[in-house]
């Protein structure tokens, strides 16, 4: 360090010269730092909410997937019309609506299902379509 001379009266005193930040430049770069730590962190909970939304939208998949395959392999005809079941998947419990609906060929339906996270929301997480056929018809496949 470098240090200065001065002669004041009959005592000499010595001052170093600092070297360092100033309260100023430290306010700054914390400022800084605040600023980028907060996007950071924003992202993160960005980042995290939209893997709990993919996992819960893959859930209602196969829960609608699942309701129509059990569909397809009852032994029993289908009524048409609207139903509602609560499914418990993955220790929750998923609330559906299904409606049946006759198509122009006769051994065949239209499922329309709809998956909603809880009874509370008012637009279903997933909606799905599949189709089934008549049962008779499924035992007469041979599979070679």
């Amino acid at each position: 360090m470098k240090s200065e001379k001065w002669l004041l009266s009959d005592r000499t005193v010595f001052i170093k010269k600092q070297s360092g930040f100033t309260l100023i430049e430290i306010i700054v770069a914390l400022l800084v730092i605040s600023i980028a730590l907060g996007a950071i962190i924003s992202t993160t909970a960005s980042s995290v909410n939209m893997a709990d939304h993919v996992r819960n939208k893959t859930m209602a998949l196969w829960v609608a997937q699942n309701y129509i395959s059990e569909m397809a392999a009852e032994k029993k005809w289908p009524d048409t019309g609207k139903t509602s079941a609560t499914i418990e998947m993955n220790k929750h419990d998923w609330m559906l609506q299904s409606n049946i609906i006759q198509t122009a060929n006769s051994n065949m339906k239209k499922v329309e299902i709809s998956v909603f996270f809880d009874d509370k929301d008012k637009q279903p997480l997933l909606s799905l379509t599949g189709f089934i056929n008549r049962p008779e018809l499924n035992r007469s496949i041979k599979l070679r």
